[in-house]
């Protein structure tokens, strides 16, 4: 009995042993080494042994003993290690690559800028030494008041007397001298170097008290204002041109007083501005400036004498005025016509022939009109002159193709021959002139009398 039951018992531990050892199989816990430990619960209901056998050094059993999921973890941990020192090492390769990209581009950067910085500067050091400036003439600057140093570089390049307003702006600021220079006109040599002009413009003594300006013959009104205002012998342009329309100098200058009103006249003392070398001081009062020109211009007309053909003694051109068939104020206009159309003195007198024969009996000839060119843009000079805003709709009041007779004034300022061929020009039957420009630069005159010769003159002149 006792060996069965023996017997019984042993049979009983080897399937309670059995029994343990598949719930082991059954329960595992895997550790992958790539992604961390995991768990994992098994509830397979038939399986064999072989299916479930893997590396040791792959799993944790319930019954792995210590040693065994201490050398899994070390192991675990030395695969990190290697998996972070391979991204350490390719992040390191991106790198260098990325370093030698960025250092390339700044080397370039470099390279450019160093260029840029170089050209600058030796041009600035050409211009603060004048190396380039070699001409000795010199020019007047105006410096008012309200100018900065920038406003005062500017008109220095403009006039020539530097080359770079800002290398002389920077550098007078960096040596704080630009608060130093005084107000008034100076005249400048162009072949001075920096600390030369900034100390030509510092010392007040070497600020011009009078202007010496020559006005040119066939300048008009308008142009006038400007040469006066940029020369700084009126510091109000708008009041001068205001006195140019006005009748405020006709009490002092009688012939003034005769000037024919016309609605379309522009300027009344248009051609009374009489073209001469003057003296003016620095921004003197417009109606000063104008007593200047208004005198010389009675001076010119009421008391020089000139040589003139046919006459015995010199004469007085008031005398030539008062012998013709025109008023003084005709004589003005009919002068700055004569300068704005001929080419040169001699040309003056047959030019002036045309006119008057056209005025005198150009009707005979169908010819109704002046048809100068000369008039077509005034008060401006030409069509470059006439402002943007109406240059496409401008129409001048004293044009002389469609308009009969002479324009409603003068047009510029003519000169002393001017006059003297407007009173006293060639005997001529010419109706007719033209002018052309010469392979070397100078200008021959063709004259004719009808106008098929004109048309053939044309021809001849390059004109067509």
């Amino acid at each position: 009995m006792d060996n069965y039951e023996n017997q019984d018992n042993m049979q009983q531990q080897a399937n309670v042993q059995r029994y343990r050892q598949r719930r082991v199989d059954e329960f595992k816990l895997n550790i992958n080494s790539g992604d961390g430990a995991k768990e994992n619960i098994s509830s397979k209901k038939s399986e064999t042994p072989s299916s479930s056998k893997k590396a040791f050094s792959d799993e944790i059993t319930s019954f792995s003993d210590e040693n065994t999921r201490a050398q899994i973890e070390r192991d675990s941990k030395k695969e990190l290690r290697r998996q972070k020192k391979e991204e350490k090492k390719i992040l390191k390769i991106k790198s260098g690559r990325n370093k030698k990209v960025y250092r390339f581009a700044w080397l370039i950067l470099l390279v450019i800028s160093s260029i840029v910085v170089g050209q600058f500067l030796i041009t600035g050091c050409n211009d603060f030494l004048a190396m380039n400036r070699k001409e000795t003439d010199t020019v007047l600057v105006k410096v008012t008041k309200e100018d900065g140093i920038g406003d005062i570089a500017d008109k220095l390049e403009d006039a020539g007397v530097i080359d770079s307003s800002t290398f002389f702006t920077l550098f007078t600021v960096l040596t704080n001298q630009s608060d130093d220079i005084e107000p008034g006109i100076y005249t400048l040599s162009k072949n001075k170097d920096y600390l030369g002009i900034l100390n030509y413009l510092q010392y007040t003594g070497n600020r011009l008290t009078t202007i010496t300006l020559q006005i040119t013959e066939g300048t008009n009104i308008i142009d006038l204002a400007d040469q006066l205002y940029d020369a700084g012998v009126t510091y109000d342009k708008e009041e001068f041109l205001r006195l140019c329309n006005s009748d405020e100098f006709d009490a002092d200058y009688p012939f003034l007083s005769e000037i024919e009103p016309h609605e379309d006249r522009v300027y009344k003392l248009e051609g009374y501005m009489f073209p001469d070398t003057y003296e003016f001081y620095v921004e003197e009062a417009p109606d000063v400036t104008i007593r200047r020109f208004l005198s010389n211009f009675k001076s010119k007309i009421y008391e020089s004498e000139y040589e003139v053909e046919g006459y015995d003694q010199p004469v007085k051109l008031i005398e030539l005025v008062n012998d013709s068939d025109f008023t003084l104020d005709e004589v003005v206009t009919l002068a700055s016509l004569v300068q704005g159309e001929a080419a040169d003195v001699e040309d003056m007198y047959n030019v002036s022939s045309v006119i008057n024969n056209r005025l005198f009996y150009g009707a005979q000839s169908d010819i109704h009109s002046l048809g100068l060119d000369c008039t077509a843009f005034y008060p401006y000079k030409n069509a470059e002159s006439v402002p943007e805003d109406i240059k496409d709709t401008f129409h001048s009041k004293y044009e002389t193709y469609d308009t009969r007779g002479l324009p409603p004034g003068a047009i510029c300022s003519g000169s002393a021959h001017a006059f003297l061929a407007a009173v006293a020009p060639n005997d001529t039957d010419y109706l007719y002139f033209c002018h052309g420009v010469n392979d070397d630069g100078t200008v021959t005159a063709y004259y004719a009398v009808t106008f098929n010769e004109h048309m053939a003159n044309i021809e001849k002149a390059g004109l067509e």
